[in-house]
């Protein structure tokens, strides 16, 4: 048997952890078929194809096979395209989408979204043993299961702290009203002791290339909180000082609470639309690095969606014990760039360092899709490496184990 088959049929065998998702916890599973086959990676790439947006709306796939074929025939070259196919076939025994009678598929997974054990049966068959869902600070975390465990996302937090609805905000979900620094780190103890309460795994937090940090100070944060508080409009240097005490608080908690924080780099959002892109600054890796060595009792798992900024990544990684990395995280989520990651960071760092599996997803049936993209590309990567005579067969199924399952649940403390 080719390596490549061998290896994946044993990486296959191996329980994985998705460290990043949007799946929601109370509801998993997709209740209808718009929300797999028109979830953000395809739908996106279907408008840029020229689809209508009209044509992408909900009802669209029960306009019969002729309709699903013009709307699905543009990406049938995607790795958004292959995870859908891979989905449709290996849970519903469908046809892919420009074949498939979307009434037929619409019905089918209906019946299946009824039954109460069918998220618990695509992650079976996914063979991904924990799913870490992403809960926005702002609103009630869900209690950790067996299948989902929760990250508290303190992106709006960070980032918008000079924004009084953020400081209102605040002081609803914990109850402590704000007027000065003091109160904020009072806020922020009390999101965390409830976080952890609810079993919250991490934090995670992203902010944007051109975004800076310096060590948090109490009085250049109040100093700034009373302008704000005020009704004025928080300069440049106002921002930075918030912004900074409060993620050196979000950083203390996490520290206190033994959380790893997920480091999300290298996206921009677009002014002008909900659109995003990859970006990159010349000074965001130094930046990181502060960070890794101010706060070095907090564990960082780094995320980026920007390659340029991969290398730098994994050399901080070298450096710096409390760093891990995870990913690739959603603009490199491509087989390209997938194989380039892992055999780069396969390479420059112990297997210790790394987790394989950030699905992104909205619902487990994109678990699925990406689990199964993810276990294909590690195979290959590892196959790749054997082949050249760098690493022995068991070598790389000892890598497969850490970066699917032994890492998530070290560095997690699952």
């Amino acid at each position: 048997m080719d390596v490549f088959r061998e290896l994946l049929c044993e990486i296959e065998r191996i329980p994985a952890v998705d460290v990043h998702s949007h799946v929601r916890a109370a509801a998993p599973g997709a209740s209808e078929l718009s929300q797999i086959a028109l979830c953000y990676p395809v739908s996106s790439e279907l408008e840029s194809a020229g689809v209508a947006p009209a044509s992408l709306e909900a009802d669209s796939l029960n306009g019969g096979p002729d309709q699903a074929r013009a709307v699905f025939q543009r990406i049938r070259n995607t790795t958004s395209y292959w995870c859908l196919a891979q989905i449709l076939l290996d849970l519903y025994g469908a046809q892919p989408p420009h074949e498939q009678d979307p009434a037929d598929l619409a019905g089918k997974v209906k019946q299946s979204a009824v039954r109460p054990e069918w998220a618990n049966e695509v992650l079976e068959r996914a063979n991904v043993s924990k799913v870490f869902v992403t809960c926005d600070w702002r609103k009630p975390l869900p209690k950790a299961s067996e299948r989902f465990v929760c990250v508290l996302r303190v992106d709006g937090l960070v980032n918008e702290a000079h924004v009084p609805r953020t400081l209102e905000s605040l002081g609803e979900t914990t109850g402590r009203s704000v007027y000065e620094a003091g109160d904020l780190k009072k806020g922020v103890d009390e999101l965390f002791s409830r976080a952890k309460e609810c079993g919250a795994v991490a934090a995670a937090v992203s902010f944007e290339p051109h975004v800076e940090f310096e060590p948090g100070d109490r009085d250049a944060a109040d100093r700034a909180l009373s302008l704000v508080l005020l009704g004025q409009k928080a300069g440049r240097d106002d921002r930075k000082s918030l912004r900074s005490y409060v993620l050196d608080q979000v950083l203390r908690n996490c520290a206190e609470h033994d959380m790893p924080m997920q480091l999300m780099v290298g996206v921009k959002q677009l002014r002008s639309s909900d659109r995003t892109l990859p970006a990159y600054e010349p000074a965001t890796a130094a930046i990181c690095a502060d960070l890794f060595e101010r706060h070095s009792r907090v564990k960082f798992d780094v995320f980026t969606s920007n390659e340029t900024i991969c290398r730098e990544l994994a050399a901080a990684a070298r450096n710096y014990p409390n760093v891990t990395l995870s990913g690739a995280w959603w603009y490199l989520a491509y087989p390209a760039h997938i194989r380039k990651i892992l055999r780069e960071r396969i390479e420059m760092l112990p297997m210790t360092k790394c987790c394989a599996l950030v699905s992104d997803a909205r619902c487990v049936e994109w678990v699925y899709g990406r689990a199964k993209l993810i276990r294909h590309e590690l195979a290959l990567t590892l196959a790749e490496l054997a082949r050249e005579e760098y690493l022995s067969k068991d070598a790389a199924l000892d890598v497969a184990a850490h970066y699917l399952a032994e890492n998530p649940k070290s560095i997690y403390g699952l």
